[in-house]
């Protein structure tokens, strides 16, 4: 069996920047090669001073919410079980603002604490918790705001007019104006200083701020003219024309909003800058048709959203002019040998209809000093790093333009042993012969065409360091005697490329054992040694935990502990096992009388529940009989996996009863604290079931208050709900 073949690969951006190119570029954060392209011409900062946005958010749950100037509106968002359909979009509601005088208080002592009066309203950020901040420029604070329970927990002044908003986990940074500052802030804590990053020309003023994922901040700088730039610690400022606002999408790059478009002009354009060494460098923008200016935010899946005057939208790639035609000529590829005969050429890309890839390939045994003048990508997602850069070709030995012309074939399968593209990646396998005689180095041309509105485009380049030695294992008759040696090889290539794959799987086939690495498609049949059926309602992740685990589980089967990991597996996290014999005396059990349910003391001798039952009748009641909490909503389709795990490894006398967050929480009837309910973040009021609990002696439902404070509160003998 032929051991595996070394291979060069070019497929980071700091290899493919230091090619030589011609109308082509390096695009995304991991760099992959495409055509060149022009953006839309900015429309320039519109007024004298700018065009600054208020600011959006979003919530955990997905709700968008929206500054205005005296007001903030949430975005009724069409609901799904398990996430959020930005399509289905209902009409804005204003959850903060001024009350008019007119209106009168609601009745009763319900009424939730009044809500902050916007003068001036210039940022608004949500943090992990849920708390909604907001930047009053007119009275110089930042109110913190509970959404769950709507009420304000805090009004924090600052030095300054803040500005930009800007959160991260519970932490949020806000910028400040006159003079100059970014600090950070929390619910609870008091803001300290933070680093402002500088370099903005003389007379800028900050006005938004954003994070990159490794917490640099970066900000957005305005001129009296109303010119914005771009700063971040260690980069020099970038000039980005007229910005209302900035984000950072899920890849990293800084978003950067125009000033709205006037009647008539083209859709506006959110330019992508990435991050770069000492600098910025463009990548394709996104399309934002209607951009009204009030701001953009990135969702929680990495989206940019922006607002219009039909609402809510969400940013998709935009529509740029490509180059028809464009050559990039790689570094020279060292195979250490000289007179090498160079393999096969594989590249990992997307070609889509109306475009296309050619390579050419050149050799030689001699060392060069001088090669192409420099011609860098454009534009580039990144700058070459430390080292030096091996020589290029001299000038006129290696082709470009029409001279590259080699075809490529698309593969059906990847030739790296069992590996395959996830199933939502696009890309594909290409492979073509090293058409050049022997030789130490190797230089690659790549030439890519397209028609002007989409690109071919290669993430990765592999040239294999050794050619197939087919030619060799035939009888010397067959190679004698013809006039072209070279044909005879690149025959046998054909051959080659299926012989060396199925050799190098059946090689390498111990990965079919490895549950982390086989293939989708091998599940079932390595499940079939341990005597397992997998449920294909399983996502794939799960199915293969569920095969590293197997055995330990069968060894535990019908055990609590058993059952709790294999719903974790499923669902990917634990859920509550409660079994009823273990509370009686201590709480109602589900099902329960809650008329027996008086007996609570919130304090001292702390107790939830009723009286055990007594004799056979009671205890036969509560034996051989669990619950199971899920904290969190189901699908038709998980509900019926897991009820399937419950029925297959629960013991045979057994009964369940299955719980999950869509029937909400019952008071005194099955509410158990850390079992059947969890403590959240705030202390939110949520609605209460009536019929479904009961009111004893020293309970205060309500009150002029607006819920428990978690972070402020204590149960003991004087403590009252409400």
């Amino acid at each position: 069996m032929p051991p595996a073949r070394a291979a060069s690969l070019i497929a980071t951006c700091d290899q493919w920047v230091r090619a030589w190119h011609r109308d082509t570029a390096v695009d995304g954060a991991p760099g992959a090669l495409t055509l060149s392209w022009t953006e839309p011409a900015d429309p320039g900062p519109g007024a004298s001073g700018g065009c600054l946005a208020r600011g959006l958010a979003v919530d955990r749950l997905c709700r968008v919410y929206r500054l205005r100037r005296h007001e903030v509106e949430r975005l009724l968002v069409g609901p799904t079980r398990h996430g959020v359909d930005y399509a289905r979009l209902g009409p804005p509601v204003r959850i903060v603002g001024r009350r008019p005088e007119a209106e009168a208080a609601p009745p009763g002592d319900f009424a939730p604490r009044p809500r902050p009066e916007l003068l001036d309203g210039t940022g608004i950020a949500v943090d992990a918790d849920d708390r909604l901040f907001l930047a009053d420029r007119g009275r110089r604070v930042i109110a913190v705001l509970d959404l769950w329970s709507r009420r304000t927990l805090r009004v924090v002044p600052v030095a300054g007019l803040p500005m930009g908003l800007t959160a991260a986990g519970r932490v949020v940074h806000a910028l400040v104006r006159g003079p100059a500052g970014l600090v950070r802030l929390t619910a609870t804590r008091d803001p300290e200083p933070a680093e402002l990053p500088g370099g903005a020309p003389a007379g800028a003023e900050p006005s938004r701020v954003a994070l990159l994922p490794d917490g640099t901040p970066v900000v957005l700088w305005h001129t009296p003219d109303g010119a914005g730039w771009l700063t971040a610690a260690g980069r020099a400022a970038e000039p980005v024309g007229g910005a209302s606002d900035i984000a950072v999408d899920a890849t990293g790059a800084v978003v950067v909003a125009p000033c709205p478009s006037p009647p008539g002009a083209p859709p506006a354009a959110l330019r992508r800058l990435v991050p770069a060494a000492g600098g910025w460098t463009r990548t394709l923008p996104l399309d934002a048709a209607g951009y009204d200016g009030s701001g953009i935010v990135a969702t929680g899946d990495g989206r940019v959203g922006y607002w219009t005057a039909a609402g809510f939208r969400l940013a998709a790639r935009g529509r740029v002019r490509y180059a028809k035609d464009g050559t990039c000529v790689t570094y020279r590829l060292d195979s250490g040998q000289p007179r090498n005969r160079w393999g096969r050429i594989i590249l990992d890309g997307c070609l889509p209809p109306g475009t296309d890839c050619r390579v050419a390939a050149v050799t030689s045994d001699d060392d060069f000093e001088t090669g192409l003048p420099p011609a860098p990508a454009d534009p580039a997602a990144c700058e070459p790093g430390p080292g030096k850069t091996p020589p290029l070709p001299p000038d006129g030995l290696a082709p470009t333009g029409p001279a590259v012309a080699g075809a490529v074939h698309r593969r059906r399968d990847a030739p790296t042993p069992w590996w395959r593209p996830a199933a939502h990646d696009p890309v594909d396998v290409f492979e073509a012969p090293v058409t050049a005689p022997p030789g130490r180095y190797l230089w690659i041309s790549l030439r890519l065409t397209g028609d002007g509105s989409s690109t071919p485009s290669v993430r990765a380049l592999r040239v294999e360091r050794q050619a197939h030695d087919l030619v060799r294992r035939l009888p010397a008759v067959f190679a004698e005697g013809l006039a072209d040696p070279s044909f005879l090889d690149r025959y046998l290539a054909i051959f080659d490329s299926l012989l060396y794959d199925l050799d190098q799987r059946a090689a390498r086939r111990d990965v079919l054992l490895d549950p982390a690495a086989t293939p989708v498609e091998a599940l079932p049949w390595l499940a079939s040694f341990a005597g397992l059926v997998l449920d294909d309602r399983w996502p794939e992740a799960a199915r293969r935990r569920l095969l590293a685990e197997i055995v330990p589980l069968y060894r535990r089967r019908g055990t609590a502990g058993a059952l709790t990991r294999y719903l974790e597996l499923l669902l990917g996290r634990a859920p509550i096992l409660v079994e009823h014999f273990r509370l009686r005396g201590l709480a109602p059990r589900p099902g329960g009388d809650p008329l027996t349910s008086r007996r609570a003391v919130v304090g001292f001798g702390f107790r939830l529940g009723d009286t055990a039952g007594t004799g056979a009748a009671g205890q036969g009641a509560e034996a051989h009989r669990f619950t199971v909490v899920v904290p969190q909503p189901l699908s038709a389709e998980q509900d019926a996996a897991v009820r399937h795990v419950l029925d297959t490894e629960r013991p045979a006398h057994t009964a369940y009863e299955l719980c999950t967050v869509d029937a909400g929480m019952r008071a005194g009837s099955g509410l158990h604290v850390g079992l059947t309910s969890l403590v959240g973040p705030t202390g939110a009021m949520t609605p209460l079931v009536v019929g479904a609990s009961v009111a004893t002696a020293g309970t205060v439902l309500g009150g002029a208050g607006s819920g428990l404070a978690v972070e402020g509160a204590r149960l003991d003998r004087t403590a009252r709900v409400g």
